[in-house]
């Protein structure tokens, strides 16, 4: 009898850890209906930029990226396999290095992904008052999952986006953008230009009244077309702007050494349209993208560069990038 009892004892204890796993993937959460756009209140009210990016497409490439940034990502990479959309923000401020934070859709098991990090002594889990959270010690990288559809990853500001993804707070984005963020494989919104752009451009004795920017990417076959929307406060400040992104997008390509960059110059369009300046054509193939956008990042968060020759502005470089402006373009806002 008390062999009887000694072998039930054991079979239990056996079969509770499975059935545990079997009630953790049983009872996934229903993850909320939300647009891009409110997600992006998950995300730091004061982000340099956001960023919305449907993965059903694109997973090759952020996984190409991502073992290209060394094996201990690798783990990240895998993830991408559960994901079906990010959201993120990435906060630039002078003298520090760049945060960002990301709200990921899909399906992550918590329990198997819990026990996972629970056996590797470079993760350490951390309880909040909104849901425990794991860092990575070799990169800082802190990891949350409150919702089984919904990962939450940041460098430094996890316990934020913990306290708020179950009620977004509500961010002030374009209708154009919001409606760009449900219909593109990826946008990038910017709800001011950041300060080294005005810097450089005040270098240069110009003025961008620029209110918000966002460009959005279509999927292509081996690659991504691009376009963009900045707002201004009238037509005449479009004018000068759409001026200025014509002889800085040729500035910047040529900068990043992207090849054929004057053939591909000739299909892009720069221009005014009311108080918008709108931005289409451009082209980059799947290598390029995940480059040019890092790049992108990091060039704005690098000061100024001091001032240039005037000749940097060159008739033949506008007319590459769009045609060239009337006079009336040059006038100050």
């Amino acid at each position: 009898m008390n062999r009887s009892r000694g072998a039930r004892r054991r079979r239990l204890r056996r079969f509770l850890p499975a059935a545990a796993g079997l009630l953790v993937l049983a009872s996934c959460a229903t993850v909320p209906a939300r647009a891009p756009s409110e997600w992006m209140g998950v995300l730091p009210g004061d982000a340099t930029m956001y960023l919305s990016f449907s993965v059903a497409g694109s997973a090759d490439v952020i996984k190409k990226a991502l073992k290209g940034a060394g094996p201990d990502l690798q783990d990240v990479s895998t993830l991408m396999d559960r994901t079906s959309r990010l959201v993120g923000a990435v906060t630039l401020a002078r003298g520090s290095p760049a945060r960002f934070d990301i709200v990921a859709l899909g399906s992550y098991p918590s329990g198997i992904i819990g026990m996972r990090l629970r056996g590797n002594r470079e993760w350490k889990e951390t309880p909040t008052p909104h849901g425990a959270y794991w860092q990575w010690s070799r990169a800082g990288l802190q990891m949350g999952i409150p919702n089984d559809g919904i990962l939450l990853a940041s460098n430094g500001g996890i316990e934020g986006l913990l306290s708020r993804w179950g009620s977004p707070v509500t961010l002030t984005i374009p209708p154009d953008a919001v409606q760009d963020m449900k219909q593109s494989d990826f946008v990038l919104y910017m709800p001011e230009l950041p300060g080294n752009l005005v810097e450089s451009a005040a270098q240069k004795g110009m003025s961008l009244p620029i209110q918000e920017v966002w460009m959005d990417a279509a999927k292509l076959k081996g690659g991504y077309e691009i376009s963009g929307t900045v707002n201004t406060g009238s037509e005449q400040k479009a004018r000068v702007v759409a001026l200025a992104l014509r002889l800085g997008l040729v500035a910047w390509m040529r900068s990043q050494q992207v090849p054929q960059a004057v053939e591909r110059l000739k299909t892009v369009t720069v221009g005014p349209v009311g108080p918008q300046v709108r931005i289409a054509g451009l082209r980059v193939t799947d290598e390029e993208i995940v480059p040019l956008f890092l790049s992108f990042i990091k060039d704005l968060g690098s000061p100024p560069a001091p001032p240039e020759d005037a000749q940097a502005a060159s008739p033949e470089g506008d007319k590459t990038a769009g045609g060239s402006a009337p006079a009336a373009d040059s006038e100050a806002p």
